[in-house]
């Protein structure tokens, strides 16, 4: 289905209300019974009341330090980040929370980069003390220091430490040097969550399939439901994770890129929350750092915030302190909160 947009609204029709009843699917469900067994475990998620908590990654990476560090550098730049967001594949705005990832080469590199410089941080100081204690119980006539050096401490230095100093060094110099080659224009997005038209959509994965950017899947997002997997693993932990199926097809998208899979339950169902607050334009945009910028471009919102009288930079001049309460209130609704 393609959304159109009339010049008159400022969403398309298709646009989700929670407030509109939704037409019933007359198509008959074509899911077999292995789809459903993989994908739709327990009963949909509910779209009853909504609990305006956040998820703790969404609260916790987009801070009011971080809308003002972006400030400075597109002062830095002198280009907007409203001027430059349709260049991106990816985008988190008033109009799409759509997710692209960087292709397998700017990938292999990044790793390359932050990989190397973990492992050396973490494992050179476990082998400098254990080189350490190793020479002092071995120190004696038999064993010389020249012997011990050569045989148990010069290999693991050359053929270890020297390839992930070589990886660390190598990937810093390309991301600060040629970062165009680490940070390579992705091929495609994966999958779009659009406000304005109240599509959801799949596209072809960029590395997988011959059609990057071309469309696989399509559907309003009252014809999705929320589920949240869960997942043991080898320890006895249970790990969850939100996706979304189509009420028909089998058509189904995990959404743990921006919020990954977790022990924490709530963290999946405030994120569900936020997902159907963001869709429905009869609500305002989540109320977070992320989307302060975008506020006021998005009509719903706009009102909201001038009946309200709130302050379009409310976030961004926020102190650390006030934010970090706002953060600890936040997790504690999380927990308490009575999640259907």
């Amino acid at each position: 289905m393609t959304a159109t947009m009339d010049s008159q609204q400022p969403y398309a029709d298709t646009a989700y209300r929670s407030n509109r009843k939704q037409p019933v699917l007359s198509e008959p469900n074509q899911q077999s019974a292995l789809f459903q067994k993989g994908w739709t475990m327990g009963p949909p998620l509910s779209r009853e009341r909504l609990s305006y908590v956040y998820p703790t990654v969404f609260v916790d990476i987009w801070t009011p330090e971080g809308l003002r560090d972006n400030e400075a550098e597109e002062e830095r730049k002198g280009v907007t980040e409203l001027e430059k967001r349709h260049t991106y594949h990816g985008r988190l705005d008033e109009e799409v929370i759509r997710y692209a990832t960087l292709p397998k080469t700017s990938w292999i590199l990044l790793w390359m980069r932050h990989g190397g410089r973990a492992i050396f941080l973490m494992l050179f100081p476990v082998f400098l003390l254990t080189w350490i204690v190793g020479w002092t119980f071995l120190e004696g006539p038999d064993v010389t220091f020249n012997e011990f050096f050569l045989e148990g401490v010069l290999p693991l230095i050359v053929y270890m430490f020297c390839p992930l100093l070589f990886c660390w060094w190598f990937g810093a110099f390309l991301e600060k040097k040629f970062p165009q080659i680490i940070y390579q224009e992705p091929k495609g997005p994966l999958w779009e969550l659009s406000r304005q038209t109240g599509q959801v959509t799949v596209f072809h994965h960029p590395e997988k399939s011959d059609k990057p950017g071309q469309i696989d899947a399509q559907a309003p997002f009252h014809e999705w439901d929320g589920y949240m997997l869960s997942l043991p693993d080898h320890q006895g932990n249970i790990w969850y994770r939100l996706v979304l199926v189509h009420k028909t097809q089998e058509w189904a998208l995990p959404l743990n890129q921006l919020v990954a899979a977790t022990t924490l339950r709530e963290d999946v169902l405030a994120y569900w929350d936020l997902i159907r607050q963001y869709m429905d334009v009869t609500k305002p945009l989540p109320d977070i750092p992320l989307f302060e910028a975008y506020r006021r471009l998005d009509p719903t919102t706009a009102e909201h915030d001038e009946k309200k009288g709130r302050d379009p930079q409310h976030w961004r001049n926020m102190d650390d302190e006030s934010y970090k309460t706002f953060q600890k209130d936040n997790l504690t609704k999380l927990h308490k909160h009575k999640w259907n």
